[in-house]
């Protein structure tokens, strides 16, 4: 990838979309998983929210992995694209919400809120990638 960007070379295929769906995907599911493992354990209602995340954006992460690897769609990517869209602002908003009860304490957890922030201008970045893709 930095040898295309150094070409300048674009990203725009089905394919080079497909391989950016399965790296951030995966990014997303390991912040959701990170996330949920520091959380104090008496924040059942987040846990449960990061692991579902997790869950999902793993699947999404297989689906666009098989569409890259045999480019035999399982789901369309159009469809697969707008599914992880969709998906992707609602992680971005438990982000920022999360983000935001951290700066107020009212999240008990051991993370600090600059890496909440972070997770949550990576989430950013990817909504804005998809949509990109996604016209």
């Amino acid at each position: 990838m930095l040898i295309r960007l150094q070409n300048r070379e674009s990203f725009d295929s089905p394919e080079d979309l497909l391989e950016q769906q399965f790296f951030w995907n995966r990014i997303m599911n390991e912040h959701a998983l990170f996330i949920r493992g520091l959380l104090d354990p008496t924040e059942d209602e987040l846990i449960t929210k990061a692991n579902t995340f997790g869950n999902e954006f793993n699947i999404l992460a297989e689906l666009a992995e098989k569409s890259a690897a045999a480019m035999e769609r399982t789901i369309p990517q159009p469809r697969l694209t707008a599914k992880t869209l969709d998906a992707t602002v609602c992680l971005r908003d438990f982000k920022a919400a999360g983000t935001q009860g951290l700066l107020e304490c009212r999240i008990r957890s051991i993370i600090l809120p600059l890496l909440a922030n972070h997770t949550l201008r990576e989430a950013n970045h990817y909504v804005r990638l998809l949509s990109s893709f996604y016209k």
